[in-house]
């Protein structure tokens, strides 16, 4: 009987490879976009105008118009520290994806089988630290809008909700863990068969 090792190593693999950039992309979508968190009708404005807030800017839409009016953020507001820690950790956050993906890539070896597993492990678990720093960055973010929001003492046109960019980020989050925990599972995985009727005989005795 074959040996169903090597088939679910090659299953693994090609599972972390094709998750892992998916992923990445999410997270590179809500790092971008100003939507981490939401005001939809903020009182003393029209209904029709909503707030937004992300990483770098701070937008207000209007339904009647194409387009969010966006704008950095002011440079006392940009310098405050917990800003400059949720840029650092999601831009890192990024680039250790991008690094593990490449790194992931080379240890496939598709052109030259057979793959370098301990490289693909190393790169999976490099994926799941991207993964778990974006994860933590989301859910500060979601701890301080919910504290902010259940705070009798925040005005209400402070009180922002859950924004969009905070579901990529736990979806692509989840996806970076999840595709480096597949990579990671190819730590010295052998190849080889089990003995069948065609092995060599032996003796045993009950």
């Amino acid at each position: 009987i074959r040996d169903l090792g090597p088939a679910m190593g090659t299953l693994s693999l090609a599972s972390g490879l094709v998750v892992a950039p998916m992923g990445w992309v999410l997270l590179l979508a809500a790092t971008a976009t100003p939507r981490w968190r939401e005001l939809p009708q903020r009182p003393g404005y029209p209904r029709d105008v909503s707030f937004s807030d992300g990483l770098w800017e701070s937008c207000v839409e209007v339904l009647a118009q194409p387009g969010p009016a966006c704008r950095s953020f002011p440079e006392d507001a940009a310098r405050f520290w917990p800003v400059l820690v949720l840029r650092a950790a999601t831009v890192g956050s990024l680039l250790l994806g991008a690094v593990a993906y490449a790194l992931a890539m080379l240890g496939a070896r598709w052109w030259a089988p057979p793959p370098r597993r301990n490289l693909v492990a190393s790169a999976g678990l490099l994926l799941m630290l991207a993964g778990a720093v974006y994860l933590g960055a989301a859910s500060y973010v979601a701890h301080r809008v919910l504290q902010d929001l259940a705070s009798p003492q925040t005005p209400p046109a402070d009180r922002f909700h859950l924004g969009t960019c905070l579901y990529l980020g736990w979806g692509g989050g989840g996806a970076e863990v999840l595709a480096g925990l597949c990579l990671a599972t190819n730590f010295c995985r052998k190849s080889g068969f089990v003995a069948g009727p065609d092995a060599a005989p032996y003796e045993v005795d009950y």
